[in-house]
């Protein structure tokens, strides 16, 4: 009897051994996962909790509100942190009636400092970015003599840097139409088709064309979001003042790169920027083709674009008489 419980208890040891080490080959042989988190055309997304107050009368007072904040988009990853940088604004009402403040401050004139550290973007271990809660109080005043009501439409803006980074697969074939027998692994494609890239600002294309000394490429730009393109310098200012339309709609040209090679000329230059014009613009660069080698291959375009960016909510209040009995 004794020795069956033996028998017994070393068959099961040799059995857990034999599934670890299955285990292990299995884990050994398994192909690393490919996450794709620069998807979508949005950057941040405001919006309202459903029991947001839709209600309030004459003298109320410390009644609070809170706005959500998501980047739905890429920007920033963990090591762009400290590029990153939003406020939030509000404005549609009339302050001498109705006064809303963040919670934490008495005053909204300057905006309220968006936090980077809980706005990451998209990233293989967080794919449904960052978010952040931003609380505010309103407090209500007297309505004029004979105005029964107030119906002011409160408008929430967020304004903040944003950057779309494209990687877009390219042929470099420096002989496309030489007549001698070779095995290629790419053929230079006329239009090059772009996914979205995790920002409302989308490289859509890509054209590629090669001459006897280079390669040419128009880049395709374009505000594919539902938000206003600024001026990263107006990122600090209210938008419910405006903006100087001269000023909007221009997209800084970080990087223009084939493979680790900066393009050899852009127009725009690189570090400058681009003009959008009923929101799209374009980039026309050249390569040389003596930094091509002379085989063909497949590599990355790689674009890096900068630029301040807007979008709004809005919510209908409604303010009422303070009700009285006499």
């Amino acid at each position: 009897m004794v020795k069956m419980r033996k028998k017994r208890f070393l068959a099961l040891i040799l059995l857990v051994l034999v599934l670890f080490f299955l285990g292990c080959i299995q884990r050994r042989t398994e192909e690393p996962k490919q996450i794709n988190y620069r998807t979508g055309t949005e950057g941040l997304t405001l919006t309202f909790p459903t029991d947001t107050p839709t209600q309030v009368y004459e003298k109320d007072r410390d009644v609070r509100f809170i706005v959500e904040v998501r980047n739905k988009g890429a920007f920033p990853q963990s090591e762009e942190i400290g590029d990153f940088r939003g406020k939030l604004w509000v404005g549609g009402y009339d302050d001498r009636i109705l006064q809303i403040f963040p919670r934490l401050s008495s005053s909204i004139a300057q905006g309220v400092d968006l936090v980077a550290e809980e706005l990451e973007g998209k990233s293989p271990y967080n794919q449904d970015g960052g978010y952040s809660a931003v609380e505010f109080e309103m407090d209500v005043g007297e309505l004029p003599d004979g105005m029964p009501f107030y119906n002011p439409t409160i408008i929430v803006t967020a304004s903040y840097l944003y950057k779309t980074i494209a990687n877009p697969i390219i042929c470099i074939d420096p002989e496309p139409r030489s007549t001698r027998v070779r095995d290629k692994v790419c053929d230079i494609q006329s239009t090059i088709s772009v996914g979205s890239q995790g920002a409302p600002i989308a490289i859509t294309k890509v054209e590629e064309d090669v001459t006897s000394s280079d390669f040419l490429f128009k880049i395709y730009i374009d505000n594919v979001g539902k938000g206003l393109v600024i001026q990263e310098s107006d990122i600090d200012e209210n938008p419910n003042e405006g903006y100087d339309w001269r000023d909007m709609n221009k997209i800084r040209i970080e990087e223009v790169a084939v493979g680790n090679i900066r393009m050899t000329e852009c127009r725009p230059t690189i570090g400058r920027d681009i003009q959008l014009i009923d929101g799209k613009g374009y980039i026309f660069c050249r390569f040389d083709k003596s930094f091509a080698g002379g085989k063909a291959y497949e590599t990355a375009l790689n674009i890096k674009l900068s630029y301040g960016y807007t979008t709004s909510i809005e919510k209908l209040i409604g303010i009422f008489e303070e009700v009285s009995f006499r």
